[in-house]
């Protein structure tokens, strides 16, 4: 089933309307308030179009149907908690839900324009040893309108923007019905009007989500997080993958590019004397000839409370070099955000309650 068709199909039990597909918020708004189907359709261009955040800034709504929303359905369900500001443009938010869960989210400069990396889970259950965002597991899965409203909180902070990121906290593939349905309410023709080909979602390929993606179709960019190239040491890096082979992942990505036509990015986070040596980017070369894919190399970003290191330039620049020479499209990344923990591998589920009154840091 298209991700598009899975809205609720008790609209009783809506709570936000961003849980609602754009192109639906018409016969809700007929079958549900009462009203003409064109006030729904109206609603929907105001949020998405025309950078409302409030029902009241919808004015060509009558006053009391504005009234009656804002009382029974707001449209931003959570709360921005904090706003850091990186020194190199990056900003990242803290979103507060209604059950308490804490969530970060990332708008971050380009050449080209604005890019916003959001989230699709409260925390991580996949625990990538370098990474910030399995620390505290995962609490539980967001909603596409959750989903949905770090692209307007971001938009409301920082303006419009160029690209969005599947990249924050979360693995997208274990909540993939969600993210999907979120996706495709950016590329609608009702909803953000956003071009497949400006986003990105990156995942480390659970059981079933490539494939999955494939049947979807969308001619979106689809990063898969390898971190290794020989299964013992993937493991060992993507604790959650254990089960699942780098060829069987793999094959599924060579699958997806035949239903799409989009070569997908194979990323890889370079951490200091355990995968950034010449042997391995050897191997890497040796696992991806052949494979219609591009290799994004991620400097590792310090965590704390982890023990791993970022490799010298000059090693990165020489796992760079050895893939080129064996024929590779590859990229080395440039980190955004790192001075205020935006950066990629450094959001986390943030879980320590202020004082009232007070911010969470």
């Amino acid at each position: 089933m298209n991700a598009s068709e899975t809205g609720y199909r008790d609209w009783s039990n809506l709570t936000n309307l961003l849980d609602l597909p754009p192109q639906q918020w018409p016969m809700y708004f007929k079958e549900m308030l009462g009203v003409p189907a064109f006030h729904g359709k109206n609603a929907a261009r105001w949020v998405f179009r025309r950078n409302a955040y409030s029902w009241q800034d919808m004015t060509d709504l009558p006053a009391q149907l504005r009234e009656r929303l804002s009382e029974k359905m707001p449209l931003l369900t959570s709360t921005l908690v904090k706003v850091s500001h990186a020194d190199d443009g990056a900003c990242k938010i803290l979103l507060r839900h209604s059950d308490d869960a804490l969530v970060e989210a990332v708008g971050m400069p380009g050449t080209k324009g604005r890019t916003l990396c959001v989230s699709t889970q409260v925390g991580c259950a996949v625990k990538c040893v370098f990474c910030a965002s399995g620390l505290d597991g995962v609490q539980r899965n967001l909603s596409a309108g959750e989903i949905l409203q770090q692209v307007l909180w971001l938009r409301r902070e920082q303006g419009d923007f160029h690209r969005l990121v599947v990249m924050g906290m979360g693995e997208p593939g274990h909540n993939l019905d969600a993210t999907l349905q979120a996706l495709d309410c950016l590329m609608h023709e009702e909803g953000f009007q956003f071009a497949a080909r400006r986003i990105t979602l990156s995942t480390v390929a659970p059981r079933g989500t490539l494939p999955q993606l494939a049947e979807w179709g969308r001619q979106i960019s689809v990063a898969i997080s390898l971190h290794a190239a020989v299964d013992e040491v993937r493991h060992e890096l993507v604790p959650g993958v254990a089960k699942r082979t780098l060829l069987d992942t793999l094959q599924e990505a060579d699958q997806l590019f035949f239903a799409t036509g989009r070569e997908y990015t194979v990323e890889y986070v370079l951490l200091r004397d355990r995968n950034d040596q010449p042997e391995h980017a050897k191997e890497l070369a040796k696992l991806l000839q052949d494979r219609r894919c591009h290799v994004n190399l991620i400097p590792y970003n310090p965590v704390p409370e982890l023990p791993f290191e970022r490799p010298s330039s000059e090693t990165m620049d020489e796992f760079v070099h050895t893939l080129h020479d064996a024929g590779l499209s590859v990229t080395l990344r440039t980190s955004l955000g790192g001075n205020q923990d935006a950066a990629c591998g450094q959001l986390r589920r943030r879980t320590t309650s202020p004082p009232s009154g007070s911010e969470v840091v």
